[in-house]
């Protein structure tokens, strides 16, 4: 069985990078999610009408 490095290296790296992307947009998900939770929390935690803080 004769293998081409070069071919086996670009699938290797393109399947690198595809996990890579996968990873990425993972954490931009996640990052959506801690700002949303941020954004709840400082609502909750902001003084009401009229109230010092």
């Amino acid at each position: 069985m004769n293998i081409d490095a070069q071919a086996l290296i670009n699938k290797l790296t393109s399947n690198y990078a595809q996990a890579v992307a996968i990873k990425d947009q993972q954490l931009a998900m996640a990052q959506v999610q801690i700002d949303q939770l941020n954004a709840k929390l400082a609502k909750k935690e902001a003084p009401e009408n009229g109230e010092n803080a």
